[in-house]
């Protein structure tokens, strides 16, 4: 067991962030070495970061010719319905958007509104009421500004503090819409998770997915924007299997890996029950 890819990790990520990964490797190593982890300490079977990066690095690598991953991506967005050429991928991690600031000056009033008075009051102190949203993983294509929320176990959030309506889903969308505007692209946004969680509906977000389908019921859970505005906008919100995208990535980039690069990934993800079938 050894963490791969830590060139492109410190690529994309913080120097912390790296040295975090890095000791939930070796923390998970040490363990099974000498005896079972604390759960309580056991970041590396859980982490969603990890999966996250395990599942787009190969996006960033340099052995994988461009032509490699621009299939990977047309891959990606033909299994969720979208057929767009794709000439160009940049891979971002972790990235934080800010939300609009027309966004808080609506919350400023709508948490007067707010059930819990202590809630109330502290909003009557704070400058900011809510901060930046994180991304796990932004694919920007030519065309589109991929923005994806991934989830292994748990689940969405249904609120942020003081929005007490502001589901994950709803949020990536608001703050996804000025980013999009900017880099003169398109937005989708996905929800990346186990397929059996998805397909049993046991979770928050396969109902949030399922409404999404209609931009009438986004703006009902962003409505300080108009239909019209996320539609110019969104090309869609939906959900992938993350074992979907591990199949696209791996099966098109395993010629370019070396043979240890791809021996871990593919262990790391059959002790997750998310490798594809061969």
């Amino acid at each position: 067991m050894r963490f791969i890819y830590e060139d492109i990790a410190k690529k994309l990520l913080t120097y912390d962030r790296v040295s975090k990964y890095k000791s939930w490797v070796e923390q998970a190593e040490k363990a099974r070495k000498i005896g079972s982890l604390d759960p309580k300490e056991n970041q590396y079977d859980k982490a969603e970061e990890l999966i996250t990066f395990y599942a787009f690095a190969p996006l960033e690598h340099e052995k994988i010719p461009l032509q490699v991953k621009n299939r990977v991506m047309e891959e990606i967005l033909i299994s969720i319905g979208i057929n767009e050429p794709v000439t160009e991928v940049k891979v971002e991690l972790e990235k934080d958007i800010l939300p609009p600031d027309n966004y808080l000056k609506w919350l400023r009033n709508k948490v007067k509104e707010h059930p819990i008075g202590y809630i109330r009051s502290e909003a009557e102190t704070k400058k900011t009421l809510e901060g930046p949203t994180q991304v796990d993983a932004i694919v920007e294509t030519n065309s589109l500004l991929v923005l994806i929320e991934v989830k292994f176990t748990s689940d969405i959030s249904p609120f942020t503090k003081f929005g007490l309506a502001r589901n994950q889903i709803a949020r990536l969308i608001d703050v996804g819409i000025p980013e999009a505007i900017k880099r003169r692209k398109t937005l989708v946004v996905l929800c990346c998770t186990p397929s059996e969680l998805f397909e049993k509906r046991s979770r928050f977000y396969y109902y949030k997915i399922k409404e999404y389908s209609e931009s009438s019921n986004i703006q009902k859970d962003i409505p300080w924007r108009t239909t019209e505005e996320i539609n110019v906008t969104l090309e869609k919100a939906t959900w992938a299997s993350l074992e979907t995208i591990i199949k696209a990535v791996y099966h098109n980039v395993k010629r370019y890996l070396n043979s240890e690069e791809f021996a871990e990934a593919e262990r790391f993800f059959k002790e997750r029950m998310l490798w594809f079938s061969t």
